[in-house]
């Protein structure tokens, strides 16, 4: 079996540059920038999936502590610790959608404009 080569300009050859070489660079870098786009659009979307739970923690916690004064009971883990388990989960999400966006702002940084107007 032979091989078809195409024949190097002479630009490609003063600076040592095959064809196949730059066409495996030129792949993999829009490979890179298609993974660096999905990162993007699936951080974001987990993002605002973080941010509905955050509104349905805060919902919940409110009908909870109504709940509560309703049958004039405390909140036992919030007398013995100072915070209810809704208030370490509304923190614990709080938490997980503050390094959602610092995670983004990287991405972002370190995509070229014409990769966010694909985005």
């Amino acid at each position: 079996m032979s091989t078809i080569t195409k024949p190097m300009n002479a630009s490609s050859i003063a600076l040592g540059i095959n064809d196949s070489a730059t066409n495996t660079h030129s792949a993999d870098n829009t490979r890179l920038d298609l993974n660096k786009q999905q990162i993007l659009s699936q951080t974001t979307h987990r993002r605002d999936e973080a941010t509905k739970l955050l509104s349905t923690l805060l919902d919940a916690k409110k009908i909870s502590e109504s709940n509560l004064a309703a049958i004039h009971q405390d909140d036992l883990l919030k007398r013995v610790t100072g915070n209810s388990s809704m208030d370490n989960a509304i923190a614990s999400t709080r938490k997980l959608i503050d390094s959602f966006n610092r995670v983004i702002d990287d991405l972002r940084r370190n995509l070229t404009d014409e990769e966010l107007a694909i985005h």
